[in-house]
Parts: C-alpha cells; structure tokens; sequence
C-alpha cells in the first residue's frame, strides 16, 4: 500500500548530501567577532570615561567605586568562550594624568579549534603622567585550543603601567589537561616612542608533553607573566622579591631599564593565582584587587 504525498519511493533516514565545504561555510557564519574602544580621561583629578565603544560578544561596565579606590572597568565576553576563528579586539588609551584599572568579569576560556585560531589583539595607549593597570584574569585554554594573542602597550615617558597576563593549560580541578593544541603569545612595549620590551612565547604540538620538560615548563599547568613599568620600578624589586618568598610555584623578579617583570610557573590555576596575588599586592601597594578577582 502507498503511502500518502509521494514519499513512499523515498528511504527513511534519507537527508540532503552536504558537502566538506558546506560544514565548513556553516561554521564560518557563527564565529564570534567582539570589538572595545574605551578612553579615560582626567577633569579637575576625577578619571571618568571619555569615549566608549562595544561591539559584537564584547562589552564593558563601570562599576561604582569609593572614592578613594581607583576606578576600573570591567569587559565581558556575551558569548560564553571563545574558539577556532573567534576574533577580539580590544582598544584602550588613558588620557594625560589619568588612573583607571581594566580587568575581565571572569577567566577567559578557549575552547577546541577546529580549523582556525582563536586571536586576541589589544592596543593599550598610556598618556603622560597617567597610571594604568591592565589586569584581566586568567586565560583558560581546553584541549586541542589554538590561540593567537598579540598586544601592544604605548607608553608615554612618564607614566606608569601595570599589565597581567596569565594563561592555564586546562583545568587540573576538573581531571582536564591541554594535550596539544597551539599558544602564540606577543608582548611588545614602547616607552616615549622607543622599544623597550619585546617578548614572544610559541608552544604548539604536544603542549602537555612539552610543559614537562624542565627547560619549559618544569610539570607546570600554568603560568603568567606581570609587568610594571614606572619610574618606581626598582625601588619596588626588593619588595616583590619578598612577597615571592611566600610562593608556592616557581617564581622570579627582575629589574632593568625601568621596568620590574615577575615570571611565574604552577602546577594549576589555584596555586598560580595564590602567587600572582602576592606579587600584586607588593606592586599595587596593598590596594585591594577588583571585586570581580574574588566572585
């Protein structure tokens, strides 16, 4: 007996052929794309925002703040994580003579890619005599991640700037671990115009297997780098070096032309933050971190 409407001639579980080329053209239309342009500026010694933009996943807030706390700002990633060919954009300058801190609602996770990188572009510019922190939280990367992050900090002669990056290689809480996968991570700094601080970190392939070897990462999961550029900066070594002592990963300081950079090894996220609080605290002269390090 037919059935009704032509379909009997027709399998079951019979579906359009899509092609590798199809899949992949799907795929292209949902990668996230998230733009910020934030400005600060300095009126009769408040800093308060002078230009704003947010686009795409990407957003920011200003939460309230007492009035003898620096004021700060808050990013926000919309789309949960990001993953193979997600893009960031992220633009923020400090006007002359003022003094913001930008941090991130909550760690940065980076999922498995799989075509394209995850890439990350921050321009940070700091104007003369201004003080700006950026000090987002860590940088999650999941297994077979691949992640491509390049910033760039301009600085005027006479300003000072406190900067964090901190990435872990999955999370040891959860029995998780990045086997392989892919990290470019890109510092450049210029101080009155001039180069002075150029670092570049690549770890791709087998990232687990590479971290154990004692030239790299000695068993480390995690890892961060903070650095602090003022005319402070070696008055504040002996202090950071102090509060170090107290680390329980693999920690060191150094000081050279101006700047104080602080390396940090761990085994996990936990241990890794514990050590990076400590050296903050010594550079930020005990002021408190933002609320949001501690949700």
């Amino acid at each position: 007996m037919k059935q009704a409407h032509g379909f009997d001639n027709i399998p079951h579980d019979a579906e359009p052929a899509r092609s590798r080329a199809d899949e992949a053209a799907a795929l292209v239309h949902v990668r996230s794309r998230g733009e910020i342009r934030l400005g600060f500026q300095s009126i009769e010694g408040r800093t308060t925002i002078a230009t704003g933009y947010q686009g795409g996943c990407l957003k920011f807030r200003m939460p309230r703040h007492e009035a003898s706390e620096m004021p700060g700002a808050i990013l926000l990633n919309t789309g949960g994580g990001l993953t193979g060919g997600d893009r960031l954009s992220q633009r923020i300058a400090w006007g002359q003579d003022s003094a913001a801190s930008v941090t991130t609602q909550a760690a940065e996770k980076v999922y498995r890619a799989i075509h394209d990188d995850t890439a990350i572009e921050t321009r940070l510019d700091v104007g003369g005599a201004a003080h700006a922190e950026w000090m987002p939280q860590e940088t999650i990367l999941f297994d077979r991640a691949r992640l491509q992050r390049d910033t760039h900090v301009r600085l005027a002669g006479d300003a000072a700037f406190l900067g964090v990056e901190a990435v872990v290689l999955g999370r040891t809480a959860m029995d998780e671990t990045m086997q392989a996968g892919a990290l470019v991570d890109r510092w450049r700094i210029w101080r009155a115009g001039r180069l002075i601080y150029a670092d570049a970190l690549r770890l791709e392939g087998p990232i687990d297997d590479l971290m154990q070897r004692r030239a790299i990462g000695a068993g480390a999961r995690a890892m961060a780098v903070i650095i602090h550029v003022s005319s402070r900066a070696a008055a504040l070594l002996g202090q950071v070096r102090e509060a170090l002592a107290g680390a329980i990963g693999l920690a060191a300081a150094s000081c050279w032309n101006g700047m104080l950079v602080t390396r940090l090894l761990a085994r996990n996220g936990a241990i890794l933050r514990h050590d990076m609080l400590r050296a903050l605290a010594a550079l930020r002269g005990g002021r408190a971190m933002p609320r949001v390090w501690s949700c």
